[in-house]
Parts: C-alpha cells; sequence; structure tokens
C-alpha cells in the first residue's frame, strides 16, 4: 500500500494511505526540524465510512514508515 505524507502546518500532518487519509495532530519545531506527531491522533482515527477504516496494524506501519522515511523535518510519534 503507497503511503504519503506532508506536514501542512505547525499543528497537522496529512497522511494517505492508498485512498485513504487522516490528519494527524502534533507540533512542529524549527530548531532542529522536528515534527511531534500525536499518535493518539491516528490510533484513535474513526472514519464516518466502513470503507476507509485502517487495521491496527496498519496504523503501525504507517507510523513506522513516517518515522523511517522523514528526511528534512524529523517526525517522532508520542
Amino acid at each position: 500500500m503507497k503511503i504519503e505524507f506532508e506536514i501542512k502546518s505547525k499543528g497537522t500532518m496529512l497522511v494517505k494511505y492508498g485512498i485513504k487519509s487522516a490528519t494527524i495532530q502534533g507540533e512542529l519545531v524549527f530548531e532542529p526540524p522536528t515534527f511531534y506527531a500525536d499518535s493518539n491522533s491516528l490510533k484513535n482515527w474513526n472514519p464516518p465510512f466502513e470503507n476507509e477504516k485502517i487495521e491496527n496494524y496498519q496504523k503501525t506501519e504507517i507510523m513506522d514508515f513516517i518515522s523511517n522515511h522523514s528526511f528534512h523535518t524529523k517526525i517522532i510519534f508520542e
């Protein structure tokens, strides 16, 4: 499954997992460039439609991928 992510503001990051997407809350710090992502934003993600839901193992896959593929701004799930 294709995973994409983009920091949208000082407090949010958009995550796309295939055709599904979620907004992750967090805090962007500029020195050093780090986004502290609230892991509960993803773990508690509950979309309105059944076909948009993702399983717990997929949420772990998303967090691992983002943590390992954030190059310019380090992303840490807390």
